[in-house]
């Protein structure tokens, strides 16, 4: 923009973004000129060496930058590279009692004319939610300071690290923003039940005082932060909006894993053949070091373990890797190949101290180590190697370049390994950035989506806010096994989702140690209500079912097929996540913000609209207790109703350890399929939605696509959104027009309508169902009384139940 001087004062010719522009002269002590030059969404300071700029960017969420002293820098990896910093239309822009105000429907700020150029945040209805005092004075010293509500509890800022048993999701004393390592991670933000703050930075410290929240150590020499206004579900969509949303990931991934340290060719196929000969659903096979040459020269790393060079920790023991065959005889049986990844390359040729081999060789001609890290002792090989530095896009176009024909060849998931922390198994520390699993993260998905079509996936062992974006898994790390490791992972998870990562996995069965068979059939009942379900264990600890008795195997195969039954609700709210940045598993505050019963409750979550999980952590318990939001509710189980607003005991058993406490939320719908072995085993032409009716709307939207590429980017994808209400005169349902190019190969909707025995069934209004009305009949099920029709999918009707 052109910068115009006027009687010493320094303008910005903003007409065309309708900014209402105010000038503060170089001594701040003298009131500020101002300039309306436009009402639209915007208000915008400049002075000789200060440049404050307040823009609403959507309805609720408000932008401020702040450069001092003629500063300006890039934004880190936090904010989404694609995010639009554009005035919301629908803004006014007014002066009041020597204050600029922005307003929308959603949210009011006012920007002080005099020095120090305070801004405070309102919600729609007045009331003040929180205020920066001196923006200017905090930019030039690299921190951000807001008064707030002291009786508002904050959440955010960090997850839980591996030891962390305090279980807690409250965050009021502050926190260090930081990755961490093992599972945590961390985010430069903060939010409360009304409002959430997002400050762009590498890093920095939370403290919390009073009435003050303040992050210091602020990476960036702008100071450049959003506020988002409204509930925790709103806050979390806005949080998403501005640091990137997650793209659908494989549908397969939504199934079963099996992952597994130390295998070989002929041991994952005999696995796979166990798992089809007892109709116990899988969908992936993730491989550890095993699938690699990892310990030959010359991109052993990168490569399969098909051979026998010189220096292979275990030569050959997937000849058929390398070809491609061994991955597409799995897949013709629905398994998926995943394989690890570390950042860390060997440094020297094989019996040399000196002489690098060649990754390492171009690694150091292009500087792409590190920094400050020295190199460690590979515990594998016993050899010298040291990490790249994955913030660099060199680094991440060259690594990709090398794992090319590993995908090819089959390994279409990733395992992202030790790039938190380098081996302590040998006492070496050496603490990672915030980016470098991040880094990974995006080479992956940068370089998979320039080569493939195929949908990218990682799993890594910690988080660092944007990484959502590209693909990207957490997984709580190398967890011990027992009920208390097991219990600390459903507060670690929620944690997690805190820092808006929606996709959160564990090693379900736990990795350090062997599970007894109640420890284990109780974790695969866990997993099943996770973003991500996948077993893992240390080297040679098995975790396929039939390894823990008949008990347990029962038990865990069991909560195996409900999850498989439950896929087209899981991928339904996977679409929804790509759209509002909030999966499957939603904290109980999140959804219940008013009910202080709920403000650090870890034992039980929302599993999408629908259900209410409180998994079994403890052994030998007979009886569990679950607390229950206002409304009604059902126990999935055995059907009973029960009036929320209350705490239940649930008798569970302690012989068989094959109930898992659910609940259904009337009110809500719950869509479900037969079980199969696999994702895509057949085509799915009917699915059941089990309908829940309430005063209130309950709704939900079927999704499906090809699940495997990027097509649904460009409206390849089959949406239909159903809604269901309880009216006067009976039960309404309404299935919206579908959306959507794809042909899903589903063709008929079996709606079971719970709690309404219909004596008659009436097409509204000018809607039809092609081929006339629907087929319905009435009966009984451990619910009661039900009605149940039949829908053809993809058309428009509205249906009465009288």
């Amino acid at each position: 923009m052109l910068l115009r001087r006027k009687g010493g004062i320094v303008l910005r010719n903003a007409a065309m973004l309708g900014l209402a522009v105010l000038a503060l002269p170089a001594n701040a002590a003298s009131a500020p000129a101002v300039k309306i030059v436009e009402q639209t969404g915007a208000v915008h300071i400049v002075s000789a060496d200060v440049t404050v700029d307040a823009t609403l960017i959507a309805e609720n969420i408000l932008r401020v930058e702040v450069r001092t002293s003629g500063r300006s820098d890039s934004r880190t990896p936090v904010i989404d590279p694609d995010l639009k910093v554009l005035p919301f239309a629908k803004t006014s822009v007014t002066t009041e009692n020597n204050n600029e105000v922005l307003r929308t429907a959603k949210m009011r700020v006012t920007i002080a004319r005099t020095a120090p150029a305070s801004i405070i945040v309102y919600d729609a209805a007045g009331r003040k939610l929180l205020e920066q005092k001196d923006p200017i004075q905090e930019a030039s010293e690299h921190y951000a300071a807001f008064s707030h509500d002291v009786r508002e509890n904050l959440y955010g800022m960090r997850g839980l690290e591996i030891r962390d048993n305090s279980n807690s999701l409250l965050r009021n004393n502050g926190a260090t923003v930081k990755s961490g390592n093992q599972g945590d991670g961390g985010a430069p933000w903060f939010f409360t039940t009304h409002y959430g703050v997002l400050i762009d930075s590498d890093g920095g410290s939370f403290r919390a005082r009073d009435n003050v929240i303040m992050l210091n150590a602020i990476s960036r020499d702008a100071l450049e932060y959003y506020v988002v206004v409204g509930s925790p579900l709103e806050v979390m969509s806005g949080f998403a909006a501005i640091s990137g949303r997650p793209p659908l990931p494989p549908k397969w991934t939504l199934g079963f894993i099996n992952s597994q340290w130390r295998s070989s060719e002929t041991e994952v196929r005999d696995i796979v053949q166990t798992y089809r000969k007892k109709h116990i659903p899988l969908d992936g096979f993730i491989l550890d070091f095993d699938w690699k040459a990892w310990g030959e020269d010359h991109y052993g790393e990168w490569r399969w373990n098909s051979g026998n060079a010189p220096g292979n920790h275990e030569p050959d023991l997937f000849p058929n890797g390398a070809s491609g065959v061994f991955a597409a005889d799995l897949k013709r049986q629905g398994v998926h190949l995943g394989g690890i990844l570390k950042p860390r390359i060997l440094l020297y040729k094989l019996g040399s101290t000196t002489e690098f081999q060649e990754p390492a060789a171009y690694a150091e001609a292009h500087k792409l180590w590190h920094p400050d890290e020295p190199s460690i002792v590979d515990y594998v090989t016993g050899r010298p190697a040291r990490d790249l530095d994955f913030t660099k896009a060199e680094t991440r176009d060259w690594f990709w370049s090398h794992l090319e024909p590993a995908f090819d060849s089959g390994i279409t998931a990733w395992w992202n390994d030790e790039a938190d922390i380098t081996d302590v198994r040998r006492g070496q520390f050496f603490d990672y950035d915030n980016l470098q699993f991040l880094g990974m993260g995006r080479m992956l998905y940068e370089g998979q989506r320039s080569h493939s079509d195929q949908r990218v996936w990682s799993t890594n062992r910690s988080f660092y806010a944007g990484a959502q974006r590209y693909g990207y898994v957490e997984w709580s790390g190398d967890i011990e096994t027992g009920f208390a490791s097991m219990a600390q992972q459903r507060a670690r998870m929620l944690a997690t989702l805190n820092l808006g990562e929606p996709h959160w996995s564990m090693d379900s069965g736990g990795f350090n140690g062997h599970p007894s068979p109640e420890n284990y059939a109780r974790w695969v009942e866990f997993a099943t209500f996770v973003p991500i379900d996948c077993i893992h264990g240390t080297i040679d600890e098995k975790r396929q079912p039939w390894l823990y008795g008949a008990v347990a195997e029962a038990a865990a195969v069991k909560a195996i097929r409900l999850r498989y039954t439950l896929l087209p609700y899981i991928y339904a709210f996977e679409r929804q996540a790509t759209e509002t940045g909030i999966g499957i598993v939603r904290p109980m505050f999140w959804v219940f913000p008013d009910d202080r019963r709920f403000t650090d409750e870890t034992s039980q979550w929302m599993f999408g609209d629908a259900l209410l999980i409180s998994p079994v952590v403890a052994p030998g318990e007979r009886e569990h207790r679950v607390v229950l939001p206002a409304g009604v509710w059902y126990d999935y189980a055995r059907g009973s109703r029960y009036q929320g607003s209350r705490t239940v005991h649930l008798k569970v058993n302690d012989k068989t350890w094959d109930d898992i406490p659910i609940f259904v939320r009337e009110g809500s719908i719950l869509a479900t399929q037969p079980v199969t072995n696999y994702v895509g085993e057949t085509p799915v032409e009917q699915v059941t939605l089990n309908v829940f009716p309430a005063d209130r709307p309950a709704q939900f939207t079927f999704y499906d696509d090809d699940g495997v590429s990027y097509a649904y980017e460009h409206s390849a994808y089959f949406k239909q959104a159903i809604a269901a209400q309880r009216k006067h005169s009976g039960i309404r349902l309404v299935f919206s027009s579908p959306e959507g190019s794809f042909r899903s190969a589903l063709k008929t909707y079996l709606v079971v309508v719970h709690g309404e025995a219909a004596k008659k069934i009436v097409l509204e209004g000018s809607t039809s169902v092609r081929n006339g009305a629907p087929e319905w009949s009435t009966g009984r099920d451990r619910f009661g009384s039900y009605t149940q029709l039949r829908v053809p999918s993809g058309q428009a009707v509205s249906i009465a139940l009288q």
